[in-house]
């Protein structure tokens, strides 16, 4: 009879673990809230340019505010990678304060939606962070995984070749569901590569004139606090509006370059869209402490303050060339440079090119404004 009962007790317990982990894993299906802009002209979704995406994981939102006002068109990409996180904040604090006067820009924030229903156990990775606002209120964003969930596309191909040519193969099979790796997409093709096709057709189909694909880094990155932009046969344009936003930044005494695309950068969204769309392609990179080996327990402190001491000792014995600073680097410092590295792509592209011109106030100000406010004072409140 006990060795029953203890059989029992064994199940209960079970069960007990798995409700706790099926409430989490239920969670991280759940998009973040988004607070009302009165500004939004609609919200479109990613089927709508790729049909093979509707009912999916990948099928995700895209924030559109048109000013009605002729113009040019800037599309940002937050979230193509989930777990770096101050690209998808970025979009959503875009999202909830910007205000479009000239032309259109659209946004989507969760542009691998499929990549943050799952995350990294194995490489200490938590699933959620949590961010106080000024009110008081509490809003909660999920790390999510760089790869889209072999949930909804599976098994990894051996061998396979995407549509840039780009060959995946070995330790590089799993990129078949890295959003960056499968541009420029195959309508056909798995759901990865469907998802970007859609975002291919979208900027054809919308004549997008700018995009901006945002990004994050561990510390041994080389383009750290760097602008990628595509190198098209005809690349002074590009450069010269890259080299307006640098100089812009450098005034705000914030450090940043612009390079062009690698020429073996195939599958990714500033070589390949940029290839084969007339739309000038940037993504941009910043240091994320959580990211990378070195760094130390996973928690909501290194996430949002961004304080890695093994990264800064690494720093001080050469062997991380980025300039580490013992202080950190918060997640609102790096939201900050994300959103006004878009302000000076706008405003650079306007400047050359006005009969396209993009004019937007993100009412979030400059640079030391944003990191005076906080993560607190740039989002709003959802309740």
């Amino acid at each position: 009879m006990k060795k029953y009962i203890w059989h029992v007790i064994i199940l209960l317990v079970a069960a007990v673990f798995a409700v706790f982990a099926s409430i989490d894993f239920l969670a991280m299906h759940h998009d973040e809230p988004i607070a009302d802009n009165p500004n939004l002209t609609e919200i479109r979704w990613l089927s709508d340019y790729s049909e093979g995406l509707a009912g999916t994981d990948l099928d995700t939102p895209i924030y559109v505010f048109d000013s009605g006002v002729p113009g040019g068109t800037f599309l940002v990409l937050g979230g193509t990678h989930p777990n770096e996180s101050a690209g998808p904040v970025a979009a959503i604090a875009l999202i909830e304060n910007i205000e479009v006067t000239e032309g259109r820009v659209m946004i989507i924030p969760w542009t691998n939606r499929s990549g943050f229903s799952h995350t990294s156990p194995l490489d200490g990775m938590q699933d959620f962070f949590s961010i106080e606002l000024d009110d008081g209120s509490t809003r909660t964003f999920r790390v999510g995984n760089r790869l889209s969930n072999p949930v909804d596309q599976w098994p990894d191909r051996t061998y396979y070749e995407g549509s840039s040519g780009r060959k995946l193969v070995g330790t590089e099979s799993a990129e078949i569901r890295n959003i960056n790796r499968m541009y420029f997409g195959n309508e056909k093709g798995v759901l990865t590569e469907r998802a970007c096709y859609g975002i291919y057709n979208l900027i054809k189909t919308e004549n997008v004139d700018i995009t901006m694909d945002m990004h994050e880094g561990s510390p041994e990155f080389l383009y750290l606090d760097c602008t990628m932009v595509n190198k098209h046969s005809d690349n002074s344009l590009a450069m010269s509006i890259a080299s307006y936003m640098c100089l812009s930044m450098e005034f705000d005494d914030l450090t940043m370059r612009a390079e062009y695309s690698g020429v073996n950068s195939y599958g990714l969204s500033h070589r390949s869209l940029g290839d084969n769309t007339e739309s000038m392609m940037t993504l941009m990179e910043t240091y994320n402490p959580s990211m990378g080996p070195l760094h130390g327990k996973m928690d909501d402190d290194l996430i949002i303050n961004g304080n890695e001491p093994n990264y800064y000792q690494a720093h001080q014995d050469g062997y991380v060339y980025f300039d580490v600073q013992e202080e950190g680097y918060p997640l609102v410092n790096r939201v900050a440079r994300h959103i006004l590295t878009i302000a000076y792509l706008a405003e650079g592209f306007s400047e050359y090119v006005p009969e396209r011109c993009i004019s937007f106030d993100t009412n979030l100000g400059t640079y030391e404004d944003m990191v005076e406010m906080g993560l607190g004072g740039i989002l709003k409140s959802t309740n």
